[in-house]
């Protein structure tokens, strides 16, 4: 056995320092402190003043940052970026404010604090501190929804170039995105579809919104936007429907009832791809296992490998063809009616 490059005691301590890093992640996107330091250097009274924080304090959360690697300590006592802090700038191409905030505060960071009754209860720790599943409080709590909506844009942003570099959309005329959002994804695919069109198809109160967003505006007339309930039914007559980070936030019966309803509605030659990450081999180091620990947490959904597609697929009346990797952590499953 080859031997550690440190104790397992340091390893273990590392990992429990982590949660700490964590939250001074989030107080960096919360704050927008990578916004506050801006393209050059900025002191910390300047920041200090920017972020509405104590000099002293924001002195200390700085220095922990910029000892991972989070913004450089410079040694005026001024602070500049690094390409880790340069991703946690608003607005910024494959950036990740959003997410950080999102994931590591606020109904996130309570719902986790209770991660132990998942176990020993079932369900999950956000329905019982928030008394109702998570969407349907995100409906009823709009400046949630919309950060979350952000979130998931920069998600969607991160694994855009990882997908679409590696795996070709291509060979179908009408493509609906099940739960797509504001429809970003569905734009870079039919830029690269120019003969194409495409339905984005979402809640309601998401379509009103996408509907002025810039993706579906730059396509008009071939990127419409419809609203609904995907457990319902979904626009009818595409030849290729993407379910992208939709079904693994829900368990298997409620999957079921989604791709039932995309089995109805596909062309009788059409093609499914799942966007998702897909579970590795066993003791594989891989974010999936976590995220599934994220999805019981937060949504009673579940993160799958790919015999775990096949069965599920198999059930709503599709068969599984492939799943091809990408440059990113997500995979596409794709799937054909059989």
């Amino acid at each position: 056995m080859a031997e550690q490059a440190h104790p397992p005691q340091a390893e273990i301590f590392h990992i429990i320092g982590g949660y700490w890093l964590s939250r001074a992640v989030y107080l960096a996107a919360k704050l927008k402190l990578a916004d506050a330091v801006g393209d050059g250097r900025a002191t910390l009274p300047a920041l200090a003043a920017a972020t509405g924080t104590r000099p002293d304090g924001l002195r200390r959360l700085l220095r922990a940052l910029a000892a991972h690697g989070i913004f450089k300590a410079e040694p005026d006592d001024s602070f500049s970026q690094t390409g880790l802090s340069d991703v946690l700038r608003s607005g910024r191409p494959g950036g990740m404010r959003a997410i950080a905030e999102v994931e590591l505060g606020h109904d996130h960071y309570d719902s986790w604090r209770d991660v132990e009754s998942c176990l020993l209860q079932g369900g999950t720790a956000f329905e019982r501190l928030y008394g109702m599943p998570i969407f349907r409080y995100y409906a009823a709590h709009p400046e949630l929804e919309a950060m979350f909506a952000e979130a998931m844009t920069n998600l969607t942003a991160i694994a855009h170039a990882g997908i679409l570099g590696a795996y070709e959309f291509k060979g179908f005329r009408r493509a609906v995105d099940v739960g797509g959002g504001h429809g970003a994804f569905l734009a870079a695919i039919l830029d690269r579809n120019p003969s194409a069109e495409g339905v984005v198809f979402d809640l309601p109160s998401v379509i009103a919104d996408a509907a002025k967003a810039e993706h579906v505006q730059r396509h008009k007339g071939r990127l419409t936007a419809a609203g609904g309930d995907f457990f319902q039914a979904v626009p009818a007559g595409g030849d290729l429907y993407l379910l992208k980070f939709i079904l693994h936030d829900w368990d298997d019966g409620n999957s079921i009832k989604i791709l039932a309803n995309v089995r109805k509605a596909i062309a009788p030659q059409g093609r499914l791809a799942v966007v998702e990450l897909v579970l590795p081999q066993p003791n594989e180091p891989h974010i999936g296992p976590l995220m599934d620990l994220n999805m019981m947490v937060m949504t009673g959904g579940v993160e799958r490998s790919a015999a775990d597609y096949g069965a599920l697929l198999a059930k709503a009346g599709f068969r599984l063809e492939r799943v091809a990797a990408t440059r990113s952590p997500f995979s596409v499953v794709e799937a054909a009616p059989a």
